[in-house]
């Protein structure tokens, strides 16, 4: 089976975590959220533009300071006129992706509960690792099918996961493994149970975007089978 490119996978994230809405200069869409993370919050090229300084410098003009995203393979034009406008390049989520069949199976009893909208207690979880209120807004906008996941190991909760459903592709966002329940295999039970419900609402594979400084989290999704499949870049004004 083959795997979903970088484009499909962008455009899968983007679709299930939306912003409240966006903003338009020339050839860019602007998120209406500024705080978050940065790829939810960087202007984007649309889907075949192309993009001069001034479209850039109009940008700036707008939201001073903005995070311009770049797609590797795909965008790497802006990304040049960018460098070349003194932009720096501040690092890179990786985009995963991998079939869901192989994670498909049965799971411990009371290891993970799909549902939504999510429980207090996922959002308790969230929110005290740095995931506020303001931050969760977008998987509230989301289209259905959609879950949270609540994880739980040694009869107590150790994370929460949200999962939205695009095009055939589950993306998994807001990946939360407690740090007392690390390494031992919570974060794999994550991807299967996430697995299974995507699976029975219809999608043949599991993405996400992933920091690719993050090495304990690549090496968990390589595990699970998932491969990277191209970048998202972000460049800021020095």
């Amino acid at each position: 089976m083959t795997l979903p490119g970088a484009e499909r996978i962008q455009a899968a994230i983007r679709v299930t975590w939306p912003p409240s809405a966006l903003l338009h200069s020339g050839p860019f869409d602007l998120p209406a959220e500024t705080s978050g993370s940065r790829r939810a919050t960087s202007a984007r090229l649309r889907p075949g533009a192309t993009a001069t300084v001034a479209d850039i410098a109009a940008v700036e003009a707008l939201r001073p300071g903005t995070i311009f995203g770049t797609t590797d393979g795909v965008e790497d034009d802006l990304a040049r006129t960018l460098a070349a406008e003194g932009y720096r390049d501040e690092g890179i989520s990786d985009l995963m992706a991998g079939p869901v069949a192989p994670l498909v199976g049965d799971l411990p009893r009371v290891s993970g509960f799909a549902h939504w909208p999510p429980l207090a207690i996922c959002d308790a979880l969230w929110e005290a690792h740095g995931n506020p209120p303001p931050r969760r807004v977008p998987m509230h906008l989301a289209p259905e099918p959609r879950t949270a996941i609540l994880l739980r190991a040694n009869d107590r909760a150790a994370g929460a996961l949200f999962v939205g459903i695009h095009d055939g592709l589950a993306v998994l966002h807001m990946v939360l493994t407690l740090p007392a329940h690390r390494r031992q295999g919570v974060g794999l039970l994550g991807i299967r149970h996430a697995a299974n419900w995507a699976r029975d609402h219809g999608a043949d594979h599991i993405v996400l975007p992933v920091e690719a400084d993050n090495i304990a989290a690549t090496t968990l999704y390589a595990r699970a089978g998932l491969v990277r499949q191209g970048g998202y870049r972000y460049w800021r004004r020095q």
